[in-house]
C-alpha cells in the first residue's frame, strides 16, 4: 500500500474538519505528523487547535511547549484562529505566545527572497511567456509548484515566488501589498536578467491568498502583465481591488469553498471596475486546486489572449 502524501493528509484532515470530526483529524494528525518532519510548525498548530476543539486544554499547552523547545515559532496573529478559544485567555498560554513571538521577531529578520523557476524548451522565438504563480497563505515557492507543472509543458517559464512575510517555519503569507508587490517585482526583474521574456505574454497567477495577491498586482504593479488566473480566491479587503486597468482574469471556483462569497465579492468589485472576467465553477470543489487542472488551465490562457492576439 502506498504511503499518504502530505498533501493527501492534508485533504483528509481538512475533510474530517469541515464535517465538525474534530477526534479523527486529530488522530489522523497524529498518526501521520512524524513522518513529514519538515511540515512539523504546521502539524504542531493543527494538533494545537484540534485538541483545543477537542476541549483538551492541557494538551494544548503541552504541545506548544514541546513546539516552542524544538525550534519551532508562529507569528502573533496565527492565534487569533477561532479554534484555539479554549486556551486562548490562559495565562500559561498567552505566556507561550510571548515565547513564539519573541523566536518569530528574530527569525523575520534573516529572511530572505526565494524563489522555484520551472523551465520549459527553448522557444523558437527566443522569447520566454512567462506564468508567475503565487503560493496561498501558509505556503511556499513548492507549495503548489506539482499543479503548474502544466504551464511548464505547454512551454511557459513558470516564476513561483516565495513571500518574505512569515507565519511560521517555512510558511509566508502575502498580508502586506505593499510589501509583496516590491518582492515581485525584485523577482520579475531577476528572472528578466536572466531569461529573455516575452513582454507581451505575462500572466500572473495564485491559489488562494496568492490569488488576491495576483489580481492586487495586476491591477495596481508595475508589471506588465495581460491577465490573471485566481484558483480558490480569497483576499482580506476585495475594495482593494477597486481599479481600472485593461487586463483579463480566469477564476477557478468551487462551490463548496468556504472563500467563495469573498470570491464574488472580489469579482462584484472588478465588474464595477470594468475589469473583464471568465470563470469556471465545480459543483464539489472546495477550497483547493481541481484534480485535472490542465483544462482549467488551457481555457484560462485561452480566455485571457482572446481578441488581444
Amino acid at each position: 500500500m502506498e504511503q499518504m502524501t502530505f498533501r493527501e493528509l492534508t485533504d483528509k484532515m481538512v475533510l474530517f474538519y469541515t464535517e465538525g470530526k474534530f477526534a479523527d483529524a486529530l488522530q489522523l494528525v497524529e498518526q501521520h505528523a512524524a513522518r513529514f518532519p519538515e511540515q512539523s510548525a504546521r502539524t504542531t498548530f493543527w494538533k494545537m487547535c484540534l485538541l483545543s476543539l477537542c476541549n483538551r486544554p492541557d494538551d494544548v499547552l503541552s504541545v506548544f511547549r514541546q513546539g516552542l523547545d524544538s525550534g519551532l515559532w508562529w507569528a502573533a496573529d496565527q492565534f487569533l484562529d477561532t479554534d484555539l478559544g479554549a486556551v486562548r485567555d490562559l495565562p500559561e498560554f498567552k505566556r507561550l505566545m510571548e515565547a513564539s513571538q519573541k523566536k518569530y521577531e528574530e527569525a523575520r529578520g534573516q529572511i530572505k527572497r526565494d524563489h522555484a523557476i520551472l523551465l520549459p524548451e527553448p522557444p523558437a522565438s527566443g522569447k520566454y511567456p512567462l506564468l508567475i504563480a503565487l503560493h496561498g497563505r501558509n505556503g511556499n515557492k513548492e507549495a503548489d509548484l506539482d499543479y503548474w507543472e502544466i504551464a511548464r509543458q505547454r512551454g511557459w517559464l513558470v516564476l513561483l515566488p516565495q513571500s518574505t512575510q512569515p507565519l511560521f517555519p517555512d510558511s509566508y503569507c502575502w498580508d502586506d501589498p505593499a510589501q509583496g508587490l516590491a518582492d515581485l517585482l525584485f523577482y520579475y526583474e531577476q528572472v528578466s536578467q536572466k531569461y529573455q521574456i516575452d513582454p507581451q505574454r505575462v500572466v500572473i497567477a495564485g491559489f488562494s491568498q496568492g490569488s488576491g495577491m495576483a489580481i492586487y498586482a495586476a491591477l495596481k504593479g508595475n508589471l506588465p502583465v495581460r491577465g490573471f488566473i485566481a484558483i480558490a480566491t480569497w483576499w482580506a479587503d476585495a475594495s482593494e481591488l477597486a481599479c481600472e486597468r485593461n487586463v483579463r482574469g480566469y477564476f477557478v471556483v468551487g462551490e463548496k469553498d468556504h472563500t467563495l462569497e469573498r470570491a464574488r465579492e472580489i469579482q462584484d468589485t472588478l465588474r464595477r471596475n470594468n475589469v473583464q472576467f471568465g470563470e469556471e465553477v465545480h459543483a464539489d470543489l472546495r477550497h483547493a486546486f481541481p484534480a485535472d487542472f490542465e483544462p482549467s488551465f488551457d481555457k484560462a490562457i485561452d480566455f485571457i489572449f482572446m481578441e488581444q492576439e
